[in-house]
């Protein structure tokens, strides 16, 4: 019984540093008629926890979208009540959008209310649309945590900030309130230049570390006033020997423990209260967690969360009722150490399928599409 992981549909044209997250309409549209015509039944995770041990259910598969992005209303919702499928979507409360209207998404292009090139599907949900695709049947609304943070977890400085915008969650610890505003918006201002970017990871799976304020304000002000200073290697080595001066701190096990029971307790609490439903299931994003927030989800209620197979042995509670959720990734882009590349195969993400369900065949496609990929990137770098 296959559980697959989606983030973004149809924004990969898109204007944003994110883009390699969506997939295209085309990809699955033709995805979703492969599921119809081949008979899979999608479920929500309720059905998954109660027959998740059944090999009966082969037939049957879980659709998840993580993050809340708009475009899982403007074009996810509609196709995949189209074809009558259903989908479940992880969403972080502060990333949900302060707006009330319901957007137009593609039900209005076919009822020729609008053209499709006036959809505007960047950006995140608000409640007025959350609360109408989980009474629709077709979405279930459960749990990414609150914030979906990358934080500082040591004083070890990897690089000085100028604009990168793999770095663009800087600024949504910076301005939180403009977070779900982050792929329509230039962001780069929240954060000063200069600011040094220690090593990093997620919320729920480290301690966070605090630079000394001290330290943050020279450098920025060294990399505005120096040009020398203007060189990454010259101001992290600079840096680097002010840290025996302006050591940082890090937080403590109750402060840690605080901050894992807002991103746990909060989440549910709120889609609880805001939708009328149960939150029983819970995605770490970006699959970060430790032994300590796994327990506390535990005792916040959680029945399954998308763990890694590596940290199998954490899911092991008193009950032996809580359960892992495995996924596969589902993209319409081949990854290679150069860049992301679109595939234009409209098929690609029902090959890609059929390579997470064990078809050799497609396993050796997919690898094959890859290699080649990685001798074009040699051959015209």
């Amino acid at each position: 019984m296959a559980v697959l992981m989606f983030h973004s549909i149809g924004c990969e044209n898109e204007n944003w540093y994110r883009n390699w997250l969506s997939v295209s309409i085309d990809h699955f549209e033709h995805f979703c008629k492969y599921l119809v015509k081949n008979n899979y039944e999608t479920i929500f995770l309720d059905e998954w926890y109660e027959n998740k041990n059944n090999s009966t259910k082969k037939n049957q598969i879980v659709i998840t979208f993580d993050d809340g992005y708009l475009d899982n209303w403007v074009y996810a919702f509609p196709i995949l009540k189209k074809y009558n499928l259903r989908g479940t979507i992880f969403i972080n409360p502060e990333f949900i959008d302060d707006s009330n209207e319901i957007r137009s998404n593609l039900n209005d292009v076919w009822d020729k209310k609008i053209e499709q090139t006036q959809l505007s599907p960047l950006g995140f949900l608000n409640w007025s649309e959350l609360h109408q695709m989980q009474t629709s049947g077709v979405m279930d609304i459960q749990s990414h945590s609150m914030s979906h943070n990358f934080y500082f977890h040591s004083n070890n400085i990897k690089d000085i900030y100028n604009g990168q915008p793999q770095y663009d969650w800087m600024a949504w610890i910076n301005q939180p309130n403009r977070k779900s505003f982050y792929a329509i918006e230039s962001q780069e201002h929240y954060v000063p230049n200069g600011s040094p970017i220690f090593d990093f990871g997620r919320a729920l799976g480290l301690r966070r570390y605090f630079p000394d304020d001290e330290l943050v304000k020279y450098a920025i002000e060294m990399y505005s006033n120096n040009e020398e200073l203007k060189d990454k290697a010259l101001l992290i080595a600079k840096l680097n020997e002010m840290l025996n001066t302006y050591p940082g701190a890090y937080e403590t096990d109750e402060e840690m423990e605080k901050r894992y029971r807002y991103e746990l307790f909060e989440s549910k609490r709120l889609l609880e209260e805001n939708l009328n439903k149960d939150i029983n299931f819970l995605c770490w994003p970006g699959g970060g967690y430790n032994e300590l927030s796994l327990n506390l989800s535990i005792e916040a209620g959680y029945k399954a969360s998308t763990g890694s197979f590596k940290n199998k042995p954490y899911f092991n509670d008193e009950t032996g009722n809580y359960k892992n959720i495995p996924r596969f990734a589902m993209t319409s882009f081949i990854s290679t150490p150069r860049k992301y590349h679109y595939m234009e195969n409209p098929y690609f993400l029902v090959n890609l399928f059929k390579y997470h369900n064990g078809n050799t065949f497609n396993k050796y496609l997919y690898r094959a599409n890859k290699l080649g990929l990685l001798i074009s990137d040699k051959i015209f770098k």
